[in-house]
Formats: C-alpha cells, structure tokens, sequence
C-alpha cells in the first residue's frame, strides 16, 4: 500500500479540518462539522485516552477511524473498551483497504498496549466487513417501548428477576453520562429514584408523518432492581412523552429486568477481543454510541 497509518493529533486545527472535510466527503455531505466537533465527541472521561487513525498517501488524509475509550468492570476488575466511530474514507481512495488497514492497525496498537477490546454498532457497509474480514463478533440489539399509561406499563415489568452480573463486562456509567452531558448539557435529562438513576434524551419519532415524544433511555445505573419501576415512573413525571425506549445489547443482564423486547431493526454490537477473559454478558444500551 502507498500510504500510511498513525495516530494524529485531534487537537491541531489543521488536522481538525482535513477529517471534517474527509468526513464530509465520505458521506457525500453539503454540511462540514463544526470547528473541534470531533475533539469534543471523543473527549471521554476514561482511564485510557481516545485517539484518531488515519491513513495518509502524499501528505493528504485519505482515510479516518475514530477510538473513543470507556472504562468497564468485569469480576473487579477494570478494562478500557474502545469503540469504533467515526470511520471514513475519501471517495477517490475507495478500494485500497484503507479501513480495514487502519482497523487492522488499531487492533495491534490497542493490543500492545493492554486494552481490553473493541467494539461498536456498524453501519450496512461495514458490517459484513467487520464480522467478515476483520475477526469481529456481532450480537443482536434489542429495543422495548414502555407507554405512557400507568395500568398497561405495570406489564412491562419482571419484579422478580435478579441480574445476573457475575459474569457480565459492565461499562462505567456514570463516565457515560458525564461525557454525554459535556456534549450536549441541554439535551440529556437524569432521573433519580433512591440511590439509583438513568438518563437519557428527548426525541420524536415520525410515523405517519406524525411526530410524537419518546424519551430515549441512554444508560442506567441501579442500586437496586426494584428501583427500575420508579425510574420509568420518574420519566412519565417529568416528561411529557407518549413512550419511555430502551435499547439494549442482547446479552446486558439488565435485560431480565423487563419484558417485551424484541429485535431492533438496528444492526448487533459488534466485539473483538483483544486481552479480556471470558465473559457471558456485555451490559451496554444506546447512550454509549457516539451518535446518542
């Protein structure tokens, strides 16, 4: 190959500009993000610091993938995961391998340097890519809507379920909602309920070209498992919305706690193991991805 992988300094406006003007190529976008946009979605609060690989051919980006690193608990200890985001190659360079060199690349330098693992929710493109070529496991996503009316979403509910956690890689999610929180302050509303909370976004969803309010559930965080009915309840208090949504890997143990999910029409997470030990369950929801 006639060009180049390494790290880049996010944070140099020159650089900054040439990945939004490569991003915006790639997407075949009459809109350029704005100025440090891509500097501020990967600034996470994790132990391990996030990064950007490109490719490089003549001085020119010609290929970008973003890492943005989150901190996870499994057994008592902690592991750094890194999601794949962010990923774009200029029209002119497509069929040189370029993002599957940088993955590629990716996976030996978080390798060597301890990460526990890679994983993201790939686009139709390049899922088939991942799962395929690029050694990547994929495990379904699931959504469940709860309505806003209090006698039928009593249902919803599995009041004797125990999450299973002794076997699960579970994400900080506490560091999540910080990070989403610097990103967008206006945008992420928090419910508490005893010692336990979650977050998430107000969104509208468009069907019969009406749009009506849901709030998006980013993430949770449970003190106990009973708390969850108060939470749901806290959403309704204080939102004005017709569902409250949950998006959930289909191995999060949290999942038990709920009844009625079913298939997202969203494609699975994906995963690459890079220095974990086994584990049965990945306790990850939507509010992770870089694009919530």
């Amino acid at each position: 190959m006639n060009y180049q992988i390494k790290i880049v300094d996010i944070n140099h406006p020159g650089i900054d500009l040439a990945l939004r003007e490569l991003i915006k190529a790639a997407n075949n976008s009459s809109d350029l993000l704005p100025e440090k946009f891509l500097a501020k979605n990967i600034s996470s609060n994790a132990s391990r610091p996030s990064f950007f690989l490109v490719a490089e051919e003549n001085d020119a980006i010609i290929g970008c993938n973003a890492f943005l690193a989150n901190d996870f608990l499994l057994n008592g200890v902690s592991y750094t995961g890194y999601q794949s985001c962010w990923s774009a190659t200029h029209p002119d360079h497509q069929g040189k391998k370029v993002f599957t060199s940088i993955i590629n690349e990716a996976k030996k330098i978080l390798k060597e340097n301890g990460a526990g693992f890679l994983y993201g929710i790939a686009n139709d493109s390049s899922n088939p890519i991942f799962t395929k070529k690029l050694g990547f496991t994929e495990t379904g996503s699931l959504v469940l809507r709860i309505p806003n009316i209090p006698f039928i979403r009593q249902s919803y509910f599995n009041s004797d379920a125990v999450p299973g956690n002794d076997a699960a890689c579970i994400i900080d999610e506490k560091q999540v909602k910080e990070h989403k929180m610097q990103q967008s302050p206006s945008e992420v509303s928090v419910i508490h309920f005893n010692n336990s909370w979650l977050w998430g976004k107000l969104k509208y969803r468009k069907k019969l070209g009406i749009k009506f309010p849901v709030f998006y559930v980013g993430g949770v965080y449970l003190a106990a498992g009973k708390d969850l009915n108060g939470l749901v309840s806290g959403i309704f208090n204080s939102h004005k919305v017709l569902f409250a949504q949950f998006f959930s890997c289909e191995t999060n143990a949290f999942n038990v706690l709920l009844k009625g999910w079913r298939k997202s029409k969203m494609n699975g997470f994906i995963f690459c193991n890079l220095n974990m030990p086994a584990f049965t369950n990945l306790n990850l929801m939507i509010g992770v991805l870089d694009i919530f």
